[in-house]
């Protein structure tokens, strides 16, 4: 269990597995706590105003989710299983007692703070015009963890323009290409 999750009662915690595209929580549901990935991925989803739906966060194994939730009677999105895996639930009353622990409210603002500076470096490449120069972006900052798919749509650009970007940046000879599928900073 990842800092600070790892100064709550045992007492508090739910083990969860769930199959791909299942949802973990949903919208407007009343929150009952946050969630640590153990294995597998969850993405929270909201849905834009053309019904079109948007990943605003990824989280892989060791991250937790829905923090936020702690201090709020709802959540603000859907958690999908975008991976199957197995979760951990975290009781919300469990974690709001946690806080009288320095040690654990420290922690607690460590991880928000570094899921902020994420969350803006990923608004800064986001930012970026061109599509090579964003997806090389991307690749830098360690954006492509799973598939290209997931990868264009953190970079709110299509699949077809970052597989085109892909290929440019490969014949370019700026990133390798070894294997369909798989690319990587050149060194």
């Amino acid at each position: 269990m990842p800092e600070p999750y790892n100064l709550i009662p045992p007492s508090a915690l739910r083990p969860l597995t769930r199959a791909a595209g299942d949802k973990v929580f949903r919208q407007g549901a009343r929150t009952c706590g946050l969630y640590v990935v153990k294995c597998g991925r969850v993405h929270l989803e909201r849905v834009g105003p053309d019904g079109e739906r948007f990943i605003i966060y990824r989280a892989g194994p060791g991250m937790s989710l829905a923090e936020a939730s702690v201090f709020s009677d709802r959540y603000h999105c859907d958690a999908v299983v975008a991976e199957a895996g197995a979760f951990v639930q975290i009781d919300k009353a469990a974690v709001l007692s946690a806080f009288a622990d320095p040690d654990f409210a420290r922690a607690y603002a460590r991880q928000a703070a570094q899921q902020i500076q994420a969350q803006r470096q990923a608004l800064e490449i986001v930012g970026i015009r061109r599509a090579e120069e964003r997806v090389y972006a991307g690749m830098v900052a360690d954006l492509l963890e799973s598939s290209v798919v997931d990868f264009a749509s953190a970079l709110h650009l299509s699949h077809e323009a970052t597989y085109r970007a892909l290929r440019k940046l490969v014949n370019d000879g700026r990133i390798a290409n070894p294997t369909r599928g798989t690319y990587h900073l050149r060194p």
